[in-house]
């Protein structure tokens, strides 16, 4: 059986991405996992875009949240409602977007934890939706499993995918370099 610890999506996705999302919500830094979260998202989305191309993009983010972020509940957010929160956070901290405040997607904000996940009740603010912090979380590592299966049962694109994550920062333990000898 290979080990898989060396392995360039095991690392990335499970030793660097999701436990640092896991460490953040365990001492409760919720805001720093959700923004890690999003960073996710837009690396996932870079990932899975058509060889040739260089850059992720608006419409990148938003197709694969779309088809990969799903919510155990009945409301859910949309693509646009996800990349407007990715804005606000990455971009302020906040929870206002440009995209928000052009309205062409609910306002995001968070709840540490809650069922359902997703709450939004248009007769209070039709332009409010709340999410759990921990179920965006669950929704986005289900998300990355669905997408690597989807990606790797395809060959052209698994190897579109494996290019660009070995050009994506890798975790190395020193003693993992110098066991190795020198490059």
């Amino acid at each position: 059986m290979p080990d898989l610890s060396s392995d360039f999506v095991t690392n990335f996705v499970h030793h660097q991405l999701k436990r640092s999302i896991r460490i953040l919500l365990e001492a409760e830094c919720y805001s720093p996992a959700v923004v890690l979260t999003y960073s996710g998202m837009d690396t996932m989305a870079w990932i899975g875009m058509p060889a040739g191309q260089e850059t992720v993009t608006r419409s990148d983010f938003i197709n694969w949240a779309s088809r990969y972020i799903r919510f155990p509940c009945r409301e859910q957010l949309t693509g646009e409602d996800l990349y407007g929160a990715r804005c606000a956070m990455v971009h302020q901290y906040g929870a206002e977007s440009d995209v928000s405040r052009k309205g062409k997607c609910r306002l995001v904000s968070y709840m540490d934890y809650s069922i359902p996940e997703v709450r939004f009740q248009p007769s209070i603010d039709p332009n409010l939706v709340l999410v759990s912090v921990k179920a965006l979380a669950e929704a986005f590592f289900k998300g990355v499993d669905s997408f690597l299966v989807d990606t790797f049962a395809n060959k052209e694109k698994a190897a579109v995918a494996e290019s660009r994550i070995q050009r994506i920062t890798h975790e190395v333990s020193v003693e993992d370099v110098m066991a190795e000898g020198p490059p």
